[in-house]
């Protein structure tokens, strides 16, 4: 159950699979990644938007919506996220498994070749997307940036990562820039079209109970023999220097104080646990340090959690808090930290986080949704373990390892966003 077949199809093109009988829908991955660039970066996430609603052979999104009725209601999901320094652009389709299908149809080479045509014959004229679509999926994005911005907490903690690596890609939002955005053309679109064609690596998916020879034949027609290799990406963690401070002001009644720390960059699957194991025992966890102290105890903060970034090596602390008690935040959250640094966790607490990351691995198996997510992460640090592998290396690691991870932790940069 849920085991990741994984095959080349070329330089910088592979097909993974993960049959689960669990499942009575087949979700159809593709995701092409691209490094993040403040030039390409909108461009990117605009196109990958305008290119679900349309292609040649349906070049309307009327059309598309009524083939997809015909496939028994499958959908087609949109996304982009950023890892790393990666820009991670997938378009995904979610069907009804085929053996639920009448007529021995098979859903899974429909979605398959319906992708594909999305993604390498879209409803392109004289070198143009559709104004109309263009300019529908624009206001829809600009939307979604200012939400990420009325989202104060998301916003606190994205304004602390920027500046942590303003000079670094990581900076970059996954959307890009609302202004980039606003100022892109049909032109635009299309040459981002063409580079992510030609230069992105793609890793594609197929989850279910369906055999995934259909989807892979699929992919292939398209993919074989087009190979593509980013350009090298920096693995060093740059180290923490002097302390930078970002204060802003707002109309919320909820301060904001994110408190951005470097830490290792794991490599290997068992660092990668022992890091994400150290989070949870500082603040992941409603049984964590922060949580029970510095909130509970000292009743200093409305929330208080911590998540570490095992792709690009930061950690993030944040806390809703009364204006009045941000500076006794900041130093109640240092003195959780450097107690933990000193031999201070329990064997309970330390069961106790286990035991949560656990249980989040293993809920990683109830979706296929957060089954590729996981997959996909591990493939991009080299690591193809299931989830239920990874759960259990957190069973060996140790009360000293954590702290020892904990040890190099170093605060970088501390942002508030301060009501008025």
């Amino acid at each position: 159950m849920s085991e990741l077949l994984r095959r080349e199809m070329c330089e910088g093109v592979a097909f993974s699979s993960i049959t689960d009988d669990r499942f009575k829908r087949e979700r159809i991955y593709a995701t092409l990644m691209m490094p993040l660039d403040k030039k390409t970066a909108s461009a990117n996430a605009l196109l990958s938007c305008i290119l679900t609603r349309s292609c040649k052979k349906y070049p309307d999104f009327t059309a598309l919506v009524r083939k997809l009725d015909e496939l028994y209601g499958a959908a087609l999901y949109p996304s982009v996220r950023r890892v790393g320094d990666l820009q991670v652009i997938t378009i995904a389709a979610s069907g009804l498994d085929d053996r639920y299908a009448l007529d021995g149809a098979s859903i899974s080479s429909e979605l398959t070749e319906l992708l594909c045509s999305i993604l390498f014959e879209p409803n392109i004229v004289d070198g143009c997307f559709s104004e109309e679509d263009v300019e529908r999926e624009r206001r829809q994005l600009i939307e979604d940036i200012d939400a990420e911005f009325n989202d104060k907490r998301l916003y606190a903690l994205t304004r602390c990562a920027e500046t942590m690596c303003h000079d670094e890609p990581f900076a970059i939002g996954r959307f890009g820039s609302r202004e980039d955005v606003a100022g892109l053309t049909q032109e635009n679109i299309y040459k981002a079209w063409k580079n992510l064609l030609s230069n992105a690596e793609a890793e594609l998916f197929m989850l279910g109970n369906t055999p995934p020879d259909h989807a892979y034949e699929g992919f292939r027609k398209y993919f074989e023999g087009k190979p593509r290799k980013m350009p090298p990406l920096s693995s060093a963690v740059p180290a923490a220097g002097e302390v930078k401070r970002i204060v802003e002001t707002e109309e919320i009644v909820q301060s904001k104080l994110v408190m951005g720390f470097r830490i290792p960059k794991p490599k290997t699957a068992k660092e990668i646990v022992t890091v994400s194991l150290m989070s949870a025992v500082l603040g992941g966890t409603p049984t964590s340090k922060l949580f029970l102290n510095v909130r509970e105890k000292q009743s200093l903060c409305y929330y208080c959690a911590s998540s570490a970034d095992t792709h690009k090596g930061i950690m993030l602390i944040d806390s809703g808090v009364e204006t009045k008690n941000i500076e006794k935040t900041e130093k109640a959250v240092m003195e959780q930290l450097n107690t933990f640094v000193k031999g201070n966790v329990t064997d309970e607490e330390l069961a106790s986080a286990k035991l949560a990351l656990k249980n989040s691995y293993l809920s990683v198996q109830d979706s296929l949704a957060a089954m590729q997510s996981f997959y996909l992460s591990g493939i991009l640090h080299g690591i193809t373990l299931s989830p239920s592998e990874t759960a259990a290396l957190a069973d060996d690691i140790t009360k000293e390892e954590i702290i020892e991870v904990a040890s190099q932790c170093r605060l970088d940069t501390v942002f508030s966003l301060v009501g008025n």
